[in-house]
């Protein structure tokens, strides 16, 4: 089944692999930031037993990066700062997903549970938030993530 506007989803409509589109923090006067530029990124929503709570991973990264230099401290951190990623376990109440994360690139998400609306039209899923960015941890913005199948 594909979830329409009004449909509220089930585990099996986000069961699967999505690909980021959008990735942007929207401030309440429409003004946006794409925190990594033009990014790429992976979500992966698994089923265990058929149902939630299941397994997830997702990934984002910068597209434009420069070239990784082994030996400069500078090109790590840039580097580092150019994405994020976690994994863990998922649960879907109404229309809200929770990401009980248990491994992640930022050690601070870790034992932590990340909690996302959903929106899920046709072969399109918005998954959005008002909980700070570290990229930008003073909040008043909410962040915007929209994959597809």
């Amino acid at each position: 089944m594909t979830a329409s506007r009004s449909a509220t989803p089930t585990p099996h409509d986000l069961a699967g692999h999505w690909r980021l589109v959008r990735f942007v923090y929207r401030w309440p006067d429409g003004r946006e930031l794409a925190p990594l530029g033009d990014a790429a990124g992976q979500l992966c929503y698994l089923l265990d037993d058929d149902a939630a709570p299941g397994r997830m991973a997702v990934q984002v990264v910068a597209r434009d990066r420069p070239p990784f230099d082994m030996t400069s401290e500078a090109s790590l951190a840039a580097h580092f700062r150019s994405g994020f990623a976690y994994g863990g376990q998922w649960t879907l109440e109404g229309d809200q997903v929770h990401h009980d994360v248990d491994l992640a690139s930022l050690v601070f998400w870790e034992d932590t549970r990340l909690t996302r609306t959903v929106r899920l039209q046709d072969d399109r899923l918005t998954l959005t938030t008002d909980q700070p960015s570290p990229q930008l941890p003073e909040g008043g913005y909410v962040t915007i993530l929209e994959w597809v199948r």
